[in-house]
């Protein structure tokens, strides 16, 4: 009790009351206790606990343990978020860095395939890089329109007409028999010049653009390619000749129909009857 409240202001009062006499004595007088001004108790110091390795306390390993609670950091996690701009880095790394898009190449069109006419497409190709150092070269030789238009590989050697040659006159006999006239058929070349030149990939699919385009203006009822190689400049690799060597195929639009190597054709007999007896009857192009 004297250790909890303070009496000093109570014992001047009643030193006071006393001075007075019993007269004077207020026995109402109001007062009141106060307490004493504690002094700041310091807490014990904890005392530390016992080390204990990781390795052999389950309870360490069993589950991870809860992060301490930061007072700093809860208000910084719920204080509204301040929109500003990140800082610059002050270099970047160049380790998965993604690159700057290259600008796109714009694809030139060769002035062939411009063309509005055959005439203006043989202007082009002979300016082309194609046939640059190709001194004449052999263009369509027959008729508008014609019902068969034969594709070999490349001119004779020998000036004149396709027609004049051994495999010439073969082939419009051949085609005779199946009622096509000669003034009904026509005759190109996949690569046009005379001298014989080795025909890389790149070479070979300008030279099926350039025949595709040609197509576009002689419009053939039908065409017949000659000799296994051809057919896979035509046609490409993948398909396979013997399989389809006769059969009724497609060639940027226009019917096609692929058959030996015509030169080879009129020296063998043997050619000449598989032409006749399998290839031709397995296409319906040449049935009435």
């Amino acid at each position: 009790m004297p250790e909890e409240f303070d009496f000093a202001e109570l014992r001047k009062y009643l030193r006071g009351q006393i001075d007075m006499g019993d007269s004077e004595v207020f026995l109402d007088e109001p007062w009141t206790l106060q307490k004493r001004a504690a002094a700041p108790s310091r807490p014990a110091p904890a005392s530390p606990a016992p080390f204990t390795p990781a390795i052999n306390n389950p309870a360490i390993n069993a589950a991870p343990s809860k992060p301490a609670t930061n007072v700093t950091t809860n208000m910084a996690a719920n204080a509204p978020a301040i929109n500003e701009a990140p800082a610059a880095p002050l270099f970047e790394s160049p380790v998965g860095a993604v690159p700057a898009a290259r600008p796109a190449v714009k694809k030139v069109a060769a002035a062939f395939e411009s063309a509005e006419s055959l005439e203006a497409f043989y202007a082009a190709i002979k300016s082309d890089v194609v046939y640059a150092n190709v001194a004449d070269l052999v263009l369509y030789e027959g008729p508008a329109n014609p019902k068969v238009l034969l594709l070999l590989p490349a001119p004779p050697a020998q000036p004149g007409s396709f027609f004049a040659t051994p495999a010439g006159e073969m082939l419009v006999r051949l085609f005779g028999s199946l009622s096509i006239p000669a003034d009904s058929i026509g005759v190109t070349f996949f690569y046009k010049g005379r001298t014989a030149r080795n025909i890389p990939a790149l070479l070979e699919a300008s030279l099926r653009k350039m025949l595709a385009k040609e197509l576009s203006f002689i419009a053939p009822s039908v065409m017949v390619t000659f000799g296994e190689p051809l057919f896979h400049q035509v046609f490409g690799k993948g398909k396979n000749f013997e399989e389809h060597a006769g059969t009724d195929m497609e060639f940027s639009g226009v019917k096609t129909c692929s058959l030996v190597d015509a030169y080879a054709m009129a020296q063998d007999k043997q050619l000449k009857w598989v032409t006749w007896k399998v290839h031709i009857p397995k296409s319906s192009y040449f049935k009435a």
